[in-house]
């Protein structure tokens, strides 16, 4: 099983090679594009609850299961396109980037900039996480969210938004969260 950590490196190298190909004037579908956030997304989501998930036989298992499949069916979609804009030599670069990264070598991801945390929950089955709200996502519409979903939400001046609450509660959250600015993943299992 791959670790988050692992996704997030070869979500890199989809990322840069998706701007390659734009900056070639490949097209890019839309669907493509939401699909890699919402993978970003999720590899978030991975990431920071990746210690409880490999101690206990979570569902999120099944998430990363599924992530993995994501992945490897973004990979396969941009590299045919790699391939056909610039051979099958460009594609194996991209394919060994790809492979290098997954495997924990080449590039060292950057370091992200720490943001202090407030009231951070430490109780006992009690979940949060964090994201950066774009600027044009109305506050309003997080406030329902939150009070739909039985969560507390925190919102600091940059725009960090902190979700705390149940664990069951903070995972419906987010995934109302992704499909509501992200929407629903259009590619086939």
């Amino acid at each position: 099983m791959t670790s988050a950590e692992a996704l997030l490196a070869g979500w890199m190298v989809l990322n840069d090679l998706l701007g390659d190909l734009r900056s070639k004037g490949v097209f890019i579908p839309d669907l493509t594009y939401a699909d890699l956030r919402n993978s970003k997304m999720s590899i978030e989501y991975l990431r920071a609850f990746e210690h409880e998930i490999s101690s206990e036989g979570s569902q999120d298992e099944e998430l990363r299961s599924e992530m993995e499949l994501r992945m490897l069916r973004l990979k396969e979609t941009l590299m045919i396109w790699a391939e056909q804009k610039d051979g099958q030599a460009v594609r194996r670069t991209w394919e060994r980037r790809f492979d290098d990264a997954v495997a924990g070598k080449g590039r060292r991801l950057p370091e992200e900039p720490k943001t202090p945390i407030t009231d951070l929950p430490r109780e006992k089955d009690i979940a949060f996480f964090r994201i950066k709200l774009p600027e044009e996502i109305p506050v309003e519409v997080i406030s329902e969210l939150a009070e739909d979903c039985r969560v507390r939400i925190s919102l600091d001046g940059d725009r960090h938004l902190q979700v705390s609450g149940k664990k069951e509660c903070v995972r419906d959250a987010r995934r109302r969260l992704a499909d509501l600015f992200y929407g629903d993943s259009k590619l086939n299992p």
